[in-house]
């Protein structure tokens, strides 16, 4: 059953220290993808209304993992000890932030829609019938955004390529021969997740030095630089795994 995934993934996330938020959230854009797959094996309607139910969850998910992301990120950086405080006060911040979004995905998880949600996705998920058509489609489809998107993907283009990599990804996955290029492929997702982190916490940076009163604007603008410079490490990253993911090698099981 494919509400197995909610129920195992996004109902543990009730317990507020849960750790498995990015998990669920992985398992939540699997399904979403797999489902975008299979339109010749679900009524297109029915799939296109379940994968907007699953997105809202997914972004609910979002909001807890992303903090989680920063106050990591946060933690890792080497501040003087002058600053110790203001990183204190920033990682308070964040974990306000936190909470009041566990709060919000527990009210989600509580709703009459969210139930109906997972009544809607009791039953068992059905391989598209040529799957290899359909990810032969799907591969064509991400190689025209990377083409479109050039060398300085911005924050929507990432979203795009972030999008099309988890469909051909997600369709590997459901193949015989097809694990170690779902995993080229999963490099690919990681290098992007940590653009899409890079930029996050610029712009919660730049958010929060903005606020009044508050004592921790030298260090937000210190901080903005590293993720620039995460930024454009990753950016070199990326580029790297996208070429060795386009390798035929791994996915000459597309011929067959």
């Amino acid at each position: 059953m494919m509400s197995k995934t909610i129920t195992r993934h996004v109902e543990a996330l009730r317990d507020e220290d849960a750790p498995e938020a990015r998990e669920a959230r992985v398992a939540i854009r699997r399904l979403r993808s797999q489902l975008a797959l299979a339109t010749d094996r679900f009524d297109a309607d029915w799939v296109w209304l379940l994968r907007r139910e699953l997105r809202w969850v997914e972004q609910a998910i979002g909001d807890v993992v992303d903090a989680d992301a920063l106050l990591s990120w946060l933690g890792r950086q080497e501040v003087d000890d002058r600053d110790e405080k203001s990183r204190s006060e920033l990682a308070d911040e964040l974990s306000s932030e936190r909470s009041r979004a566990h709060r919000r995905l527990v009210a989600l998880l509580d709703s009459a829609r969210y139930q109906r949600m997972v009544r809607d996705l009791s039953r068992p998920y059905r391989v598209p019938d040529s799957l290899h058509r359909v990810v032969r489609r799907e591969w064509r489809s991400l190689k025209s955004v990377v083409a479109a998107v050039g060398d300085a993907p911005g924050d929507q283009d990432l979203h795009r390529l972030a999008t099309r990599v988890d469909r051909v990804r997600h369709g590997a996955e459901l193949a015989k021969d097809g694990a170690k290029w779902a995993d080229a492929l999963g490099d690919v997702r990681e290098a992007l997740d940590a653009l899409q982190e890079a930029s996050l916490a610029q712009g919660w940076l730049r958010h929060s030095a903005s606020t009044p009163g508050s004592g921790w604007g030298l260090l937000a603008g210190q901080l903005i630089e590293r993720a620039r410079c995460a930024e454009r490490t990753w950016g070199d990253e990326w580029a790297q795994r996208w070429e060795l993911a386009r390798s035929k090698d791994l996915r000459s099981w597309l011929r067959a």
